[in-house]
């Protein structure tokens, strides 16, 4: 006897997504990497740019310095002295104005009434000069310091007097005070190597406050 067996159904299968459905799915996934790879590339380009930072506008600024004028002290130690004076020319330090009326070289001087040689390799330089005091007190020109001096060579070397002016024949004794508004004639004499060349004689008024100092040009 015979049975008849009906098979089960077969079960559906799931709809395949069509060439429509993979289309869109290719072109969705293409464009979420091209956008990615643009937001990487901005990052990478934005991280380059902080590496090296950009040149900044050039900015001048210009200072503007005021020169303070000068004082009215300053001012009249400028205007009272007067340098650069030559032979036989007059030159001015506060209260002492002097003129060197003859500049002479010799091996030997009168002193202190007996012939000085000024010995080997020297030779005396005599500046003669009248002495005007123009201050307010008395000068000795001779045993005190009322005038500073020097002699300058070519050199830069500077040469004092030599001691007791007052010895030097024609100078003013020893405490022969030179009184304000009166003249005298004074020697300066000087013991310097024989083959120096002098240039210029330098002097000033002896006064502690007063750093300017006059010259007279011996060339």
């Amino acid at each position: 006897m015979s049975t008849n067996i009906t098979p089960p159904p077969v079960p559906a299968l799931p709809p395949q997504p069509s060439k429509k459905s993979h289309t869109h799915a290719y072109i969705i996934g293409g464009a979420a990497i091209i956008a990615a790879a643009i937001v990487a590339t901005g990052i990478a380009i934005s991280g380059s740019g902080n590496d090296a930072a950009k040149p900044g506008p050039t900015v001048t600024v210009t200072e503007t310095v005021e020169i303070e004028a000068a004082g009215e002290g300053e001012a009249a130690a400028t205007t009272d002295q007067t340098t650069d004076a030559r032979v036989g020319e007059v030159a001015r330090n506060g209260g002492a104005v002097v003129k060197v009326t003859k500049v002479t070289e010799t091996d030997t001087i009168v002193l202190a009434g007996a012939r000085e040689s000024a010995g080997a390799d020297a030779k005396y330089v005599v500046l003669k000069t009248v002495v005007s005091n123009e201050g307010k007190a008395s000068m000795d020109l001779t045993c005190s310091l009322p005038i500073v001096n020097a002699l300058i060579d070519e050199q830069d070397r500077r040469f004092d007097t030599i001691e007791d002016l007052y010895e030097v024949a024609g100078n003013p004794e020893c405490n022969a005070q030179l009184q304000p508004g009166f003249d005298d004639e004074m020697q300066f004499v000087y013991r310097i190597p024989a083959d120096a060349v002098v240039t210029t004689w330098e002097f000033s008024e002896y006064n502690l406050e007063n750093e300017v100092t006059s010259t007279v040009d011996l060339t």
